[in-house]
């Protein structure tokens, strides 16, 4: 019962000991408190109905003040400074869960169920928003309560033991009802997450200007406001079923806490009409049993929400352990050279996927060879890439790297010997310069010469800042939109700045007219110089500067050779060649 609790006070232990330190401290300042309140208000008492003895009385107010002083300065800084701590905690757990994230294996994040269980991650490490490290706050809060009732039950134990069990057992009643309810609502939470999930889809794609123009083109303002509103009423209708059951055990407490109330008032008014207990100890006990019942409830409570909260921990536990299996295996070493590369009848179907994407595929790229990747959408180009690049590892078959399995080298090594250009590339709200290097560094007149051969310098040299200056708007308004063609520019840079020993191109050129790509292909073929380079491109004039073109069709490798030999063939190459030629020619 006890994980999500000892989940988040490892993690505050781990990243600031001050953070745990201070938020016990705090429990204990406000544990005292009750204890206090009700034990001088009668001392007070006694002495005002008793001997009135002025020393005395200045004594216990001076002490009541002095105390409700300390612990209100001490309960202020505990309280910030802790809070202050918590958010430094929050911040360091974000950064190793980010690590994480990047660290796993790319299909976790294609994968929808991957998407919902972050959300119920989430919703645990935020405790449906009541922020991070609140079951932190329940199991500190616990300590709290229990050192109060100690207090409290040393102050009523002149009292019968019939009556401090009968508020025992009320507290005890008031939070096996909330848990019954606690327990209903989190079973109800797991739908509100997958339909909130896609209310918040449709809502974002008003703020963001890439669907913009299909908003207001389409006239589709009216269609996605009914999508959201369908998603908007599920989740709402599951958050309605939830709060009906806090309102009905809200009910149920209400009656609880009118049973003790009366009978609290009800045996102490008929001890102090007997001459059994005094005016003083009237309201010393009126105050204690208040305390203590709103003390056992808060236990019940603080604990009700962390049996509740661990409910959404195997979410959690699951998505601190994010697969790493294309990490897993040998660590084979690579050595910075230019490589072959050979798929050995290499077939791939997506997780839950019926189809095949690719199968039975064997192709050898050459070190420093052109090789063109041909084909309609869907033919299986841009899976053939991710294979290669060991985003995803193939269903069947094996790839080789100089006549070793790719599996069996260390990933990250693997990963550098590739610079990649796809086709859903994306830049970063940094400047052009970071946006090229990545956080390498490199000299200026290099950095100049790559620009130049992209195509970019003419307009760096227009921009405020060159090529210091930002990309994008978000933070800076002085900052640069770049068009399409000059988006892929830049992350042509980026490919080139990498100086790995192949690149991969998907579409590198789409955004681009025919001139701006004649000259780029014409600079970027003499810029790689002998390193390997895989295309993908609709544009077959790209295959004119490639040694081999590679034709898929439906997954399968159907046609592989020279331009001039494909062509020859008249078969599925020469087919798309002459479709695209004659729109020149005509």
């Amino acid at each position: 019962m006890l994980k999500g609790f000892s989940f988040f006070l490892k993690q505050g232990w781990k990243y600031d000991k001050k953070y745990i330190i201070w938020l016990f401290l705090l429990q204990i300042v406000t544990a005292i408190t009750p204890i206090a309140s009700a034990l001088l208000p009668k001392m007070v008492i006694d002495e005002l109905t008793g001997q009135q003895r002025f020393q005395y009385l200045i004594l216990y107010v001076l002490v009541f003040a002095g105390w409700i002083c300390i612990s209100s300065g001490l309960t202020s800084f505990l309280s910030k400074d802790c809070f202050t701590h918590r958010c430094r905690v929050d911040a360091a757990f974000g950064f190793e869960l980010h690590e994480r994230l990047a660290l796993a294996d790319y299909g976790n994040l294609e994968n929808p169920d991957f998407r919902d269980m972050q959300e119920k991650a989430k919703k645990f490490l935020t405790c449906d928003y009541h922020g991070f490290g609140y079951l932190l706050d329940c199991g500190a809060n616990i300590l709290g309560q229990v050192i109060t009732i100690v207090g409290l039950i040393a102050i009523l134990s002149t009292m019968e033991f019939w009556f401090i069990l009968l508020f025992a057992g009320l507290a005890v009643a008031a939070s096996l009802i909330e848990s019954k309810a606690m327990k209903k609502a989190m079973s109800l939470s797991m739908e509100v997450v997958k339909h909130s999930r896609r209310w918040t889809y449709y809502a974002e794609l008003f703020e963001q200007a890439q669907y913009g123009k299909e908003i207001r083109m389409n006239g589709i303002t009216q269609w996605l406001l009914s999508r959201e509103k369908q998603m908007v009423a599920k989740a709402n209708a599951n958050i309605a079923q939830q709060n009906n059951c806090y309102i009905a055990s809200g009910v149920k407490r209400a009656g609880l806490t009118f049973l003790q109330q009366s009978a609290s008032y009800g045996v102490l008014i008929w001890k102090v009409l007997s001459e059994s207990l005094g005016i003083g100890s009237f309201t010393m006990c009126i105050s204690a049993v208040t305390s203590f019942s709103e003390s056992m409830r808060s236990i019940m409570d603080r604990l009700t929400e962390i049996r509740a909260y661990d409910f959404y921990y195997a979410q959690l536990d699951e998505y601190l352990h994010i697969p790493q299996l294309l990490r897993a295996g040998e660590k084979r070493a690579i050595h910075r050279k230019e490589h072959r590369i050979e798929f050995c009848d290499v077939g791939f179907r997506y997780p839950g996927a019926e189809n095949w994407a690719l199968r039975h595929i064997d192709m050898v790229i050459e070190p420093g060879q052109r090789l063109a990747l041909v084909g309609e959408n869907g033919s299986g180009k841009t899976t053939l890439i991710k294979l290669l690049c060991r985003l995803y590892a193939p269903t069947e078959g094996v790839i080789l790297m100089d006549g070793v399995d790719i599996q069996k080298y260390d990933y990250d090594q693997y990963l550098a010997q590739f610079a990649a250009v796809f086709q859903d590339f994306q830049l970063f709200d940094c400047s052009i310069r970071d946006n090229i290097l990545l956080g390498k560094t490199m000299k200026d007149d290099k950095l100049d010469e790559i620009i130049e051969q992209v195509g970019l310098r003419s307009k760096v040299t227009t921009l405020p800042q060159g090529k210091d200056t930002t990309v994008g708007r978000r933070f800076d308004e002085e900052g640069f939109e770049p068009s399409g063609g000059e988006a892929q520019k830049i992350v042509l840079a980026r490919a080139l700045a990498k100086n790995a020993p192949m690149i991969v191109l998907d579409e590198p050129t789409a955004a681009m007219d025919p001139r701006a790509e004649d000259e780029l292909y014409r600079g970027f073929d003499s810029l790689i110089g002998e390193k390997t380079a895989v295309y993908i491109s609709h544009r077959l004039s790209v295959c004119r500067f490639c040694d081999q073109i590679a034709v898929l069709q439906h997954g399968n490798l159907i046609e592989y050779g020279t331009h001039d030999e494909l062509l020859a063939k008249q078969a599925q190459y020469a087919e798309l060649f002459e479709m695209q030629a004659q729109y020149y020619t005509e």
